[in-house]
């Protein structure tokens, strides 16, 4: 059991989200983080800036959901939505 954290490619969301997955790890619980950014209009990222997640993160969701419904451990889940997030691109 943890938390999977599936968080859109924006500094303020990454910020917050890294300090909150380093919060609840000090407090013992489990937490993996998945960064969505699926957006066309930025060119590919350099550095930890680049592209934002849009409306692609929705369906890394249902994915991660399917996954947790189907008795996927957290590490398993996590890979899922990775792959997930790896797969989506929004064209413009």
């Amino acid at each position: 059991m943890g938390c999977l954290l599936i968080v859109k490619n924006y500094t303020g969301n990454r910020l917050n989200f890294d300090l909150a997955a380093e919060q609840a790890k000090s407090e013992g619980y489990r937490v993996e983080i998945v960064i969505v950014g699926d957006d066309c209009a930025l060119p590919p990222p350099r550095g930890i800036a680049g592209q934002r997640g849009l409306t692609g993160t929705i369906l890394v969701h249902k994915v991660a959901g399917a996954a947790a419904v189907a008795g996927l451990s957290l590490d398993e889940v996590a890979a899922e939505a990775k792959c997930a997030s790896e797969m989506v691109l929004i064209s413009c």
